[in-house]
């Protein structure tokens, strides 16, 4: 393995920005606005509930109700620890030839970038959640 292919499926990490990244996240959800609520009506017929389409249109003006579901928050996480987990195990001084290149500070950063994007996923969560 070449020395920079070890970073190569880590490089989301300084390419895209956290922010951006999250928000690309998030834009994958449904907004409950944009599906269909039905109700059962005196026969027993499904029918369009006028009622949350009213209520939505009064109460979430200018609120984002886009969101994805919980496993694809878990899988993201996931994904972002086991991204951690690999860079704790990088070697921290490489041989390239004659040159030792001492790689402790890079990984020093990466394990303090990903944290971040860690963070701001489960912060995200624990913030939206309703007791």
């Amino acid at each position: 393995m070449d020395f920079i292919d070890q970073y190569r499926d880590k490089e989301f990490l300084w390419k895209e920005t956290l922010e951006d990244s999250f928000q690309a996240f998030l834009d994958t959800g449904v907004d409950p606005r944009e599906q269909r609520h039905v109700k059962m009506n005196d026969d027993g017929e499904e029918e369009e509930d006028e009622t949350f389409k009213w209520m939505s249109q009064k109460i979430l003006v200018g609120v984002e109700t886009k969101r994805p579901n919980l496993e694809a928050f878990d899988e993201k996480i996931t994904f972002l620890t086991k991204t951690k987990n690999e860079i704790a195990l990088m070697k921290t001084s490489v041989d390239i030839g004659w040159l030792r290149v001492n790689v402790t500070p890079l990984i020093k950063e990466l394990q303090i970038t990903v944290t971040l994007w860690i963070d701001r996923y489960t912060s995200f969560l624990l913030d939206n959640t309703h007791k």
